[in-house]
């Protein structure tokens, strides 16, 4: 096997550079209070739910609060551009600040997030990638596309949130690694 060469090499801890990170406000008080006083820049976070239970409202609600003063994409894998233009009319939400992208391929909404300071995945379970085997919603589909958003949040420093479905059993729908992979 061939060894990589565009890995970090390891530093002294005296040579890190520490980065102050402030906390984004969400626009809503308690998803802030739940996330620790606020979002943190280059995380990676699962809203996770039943169906029907909200996600895509709050995600919405949030893309829209963000989308004043940051770029914002939200990708819509499941609910077409006018679904989400719906619920933002029913939201308030308004203005050519939020951009809207409907698309189930991740290396497509990877790479038109590029630049972007959020990102919203709405559903993992709805994404995929070409390269792998399996239908998007397949346990190796998700823990990879998950593990792919989280290379992107860190590489990118855009912060992603990724809705995730939970089952009639209650376990977020996929790999139970998916919460593993997650900062929040």
């Amino acid at each position: 096997k061939a060894k990589r060469t565009d890995y970090q090499k390891p530093i002294k801890l005296s040579q890190v550079r520490q980065e102050k990170l402030s906390r984004i406000k969400s626009g809503i008080e308690e998803l802030d209070t739940v996330l620790g006083g606020g979002i943190v820049p280059s995380s990676l976070v699962l809203i996770g739910g039943d169906p029907g239970i909200g996600k895509s409202t709050l995600m919405t609600q949030v893309a829209g609060s963000l989308s004043k003063n940051l770029k914002v994409l939200y990708a819509s894998a499941e609910e077409s551009q006018a679904q989400v233009k719906l619920r933002c009319d029913r939201l308030g939400i308004t203005g050519d600040s939020l951009m809207l992208m409907n698309e189930t391929c991740l290396d497509n909404i990877i790479d038109e997030a590029d630049g972007y300071d959020v990102l919203i995945v709405d559903s993992i379970q709805a994404v995929y990638l070409n390269e792998l085997n399996g239908s998007s919603g397949s346990v190796g589909q998700v823990k990879e596309c998950a593990s792919r958003l989280m290379r992107f949040a860190k590489s990118s420093k855009t912060t992603v949130f990724i809705v995730g479905h939970v089952t009639k059993e209650g376990a977020i729908a996929g790999p139970k690694v998916l919460e593993h992979i997650m900062d929040t």
